[in-house]
């Protein structure tokens, strides 16, 4: 059988294509999506985090993988219980304050809804939210309470804090203050 150098041509431009498209993936590839419909104060879902498929667990703590498209206050809510209300939750808000800090904090939320926020820490971040490319994270949560947030392939944690209530994660929910921003979780490592 007889291959024609034209065929040949393009099966290498073929080959050579699918490479080009693996190497420029995005990084919020094989996420599920969240889109933050529900404001800082509504009734918010909160997803079981024993139902997430890429937490990587060391015992000790946990890694979970999440991106933030927006402009400001990417909340990230922790719980214990799926209906938080009269208790402790641990917020994570990455982009705070005009897209210049971000903050760990702990906050009781009443059964009629009203809040209050403590600031266990705040860190400059000027920029880390853009609304044309998800910031990619990645959360460590230790059991023994303490919260530390890094950057996708960064050794270092730009926040961390420690929860000295040493709440369980069951839960997380996803939220805003002001601008719709979409939640990339549950991502491959």
């Amino acid at each position: 059988m007889m291959i024609t150098s034209g065929f040949v041509v393009i099966l290498l431009a073929i080959g050579l294509q699918k490479i080009e498209a693996e190497e420029h993936g995005n990084d919020f590839d094989g996420c599920k999506q969240y889109n933050t419909e529900m404001g800082y104060d509504e009734p918010l879902y909160y997803i079981p985090t024993n139902t997430l498929n890429n937490t990587v667990d060391h015992g000790e703590f946990k890694y979970y993988k999440i991106g933030v498209l927006g402009t400001y206050d990417g909340v990230i809510r922790l719980s214990n219980y799926m209906y938080p209300y009269d208790k402790n939750v641990t917020e994570i808000v990455v982009g705070s304050h005009g897209n210049t800090r971000s903050t760990g904090r702990t906050q009781y939320r009443t059964s009629s809804n009203e809040n209050k926020n403590t600031d266990l820490v705040r860190a400059l971040t000027p920029n880390i939210l853009n609304p044309f490319r998800p910031v990619m994270l990645k959360l460590k949560l230790w059991v023994d309470g303490k919260k530390e947030v890094f950057h996708d392939g960064h050794d270092y944690p730009f926040l961390a804090f420690m929860d000295t209530q040493k709440l369980p994660v069951n839960y997380m929910a996803f939220t805003r203050r002001d601008y719709n921003l979409v939640f990339f979780y549950d991502c491959p490592m």
